[in-house]
Order: structure tokens, then sequence, then C-alpha cells
């Protein structure tokens, strides 16, 4: 039985072992939200500038100049030029689990819905094609900058 001059001993080694223990957890989790701000934000470049940053994280800022969703296909297609050939296009796709996504979050066309406007859509540029684009998974990778006019849709085959 420890005696009532070993008790303040024990606490101090029961407070290092405590301490010790709940240093190791924080170490494990994310830092809280200061470490957001230390993480280097995914640059905001113009559609030309994305070819040459394949397999980087990036937003990008375009008007959407032709939009169009394939029903057919489940697929939709936000590009930066009229015509999506264009070797400087830049193309934002969304697929079929994310346009569920997109009608969950009450966009059921996202091709009506962006079409003329001005967007930044966030992601990891690929490159398809000769073409950079972004594979859209979430309504949050895209973010309205402001409103545009609207641009009357042209026919595309894509």
């Amino acid at each position: 039985m420890p005696t009532l001059a070993s008790q303040p001993l024990v606490l101090v080694l029961g407070l290092i072992a405590s301490l010790a223990a709940t240093v190791s957890l924080a170490a494990d989790e994310p830092a809280g939200p200061s470490a957001t701000l230390e993480q280097p934000a995914a640059a905001t470049i113009a559609p030309e500038e994305a070819l040459s940053r394949v397999g980087e994280e990036a937003t990008v800022e375009f008007v959407v100049q032709a939009a169009r969703k394939l029903d057919d296909k489940e697929v939709c297609f936000l590009n930066s030029h009229k015509d999506h050939r264009d070797q400087g296009n830049f193309t934002a796709v969304i697929f079929r689990a994310a346009l569920a996504r997109f009608a969950a979050d009450g966009v059921a066309n996202p091709a009506e819905t962006y079409l003329g406007k001005t967007i930044r859509v966030s992601g990891t540029v690929a490159e398809r094609s000769g073409q950079a684009q972004i594979v859209v998974e979430s309504p949050t990778q895209v973010q309205v900058v402001e409103a545009g006019d609207p641009v009357s849709p042209e026919p595309e085959d894509r």
C-alpha cells in the first residue's frame, strides 16, 4: 500500500502518462481549422493554362461557352469554347453518379444551369485527346462566379 509520502509521486507519474497519451492522440488526428490555412490552396488558372497543369489540383475559371447534357450517355460537358474541338478548349465533365448529386442539390441539368455563366471548377486536371479537363464528382467542385448573359447553345456531337 502506498505511503502518504509516495502519493505525490504517483500523482505526478499519472499526470505525465495522461499528458503523453493526449499528445500522442493529438498527433494522429488532423489539426483544427488552422491546419487548413497552412495547406496550399489550389491555384486558380485560366483554361489555357490547364493543359500545363495535368495531374495537379487546380481551380479553372471560365465562361461556359457551350454545354451539353447527353441523356442517353448520362454525361454532361461544360466547355470554355463554343467548339469543343478547339485545342484550347477546357471541359468540365460530369458523369452519371455526379449528375445524380447535382440533381439532389436542385440542379437537374448543369448544362442549362451554367451555360453563359462564369464558373470555377476545382479538381485534378487531366488530359484527354490533347485537351485539358476536370472530372467533376460533386456539385461543391463548381462555383458560379457571376451570372452572364445566356449564350445560345450550339449543337455538339460530344
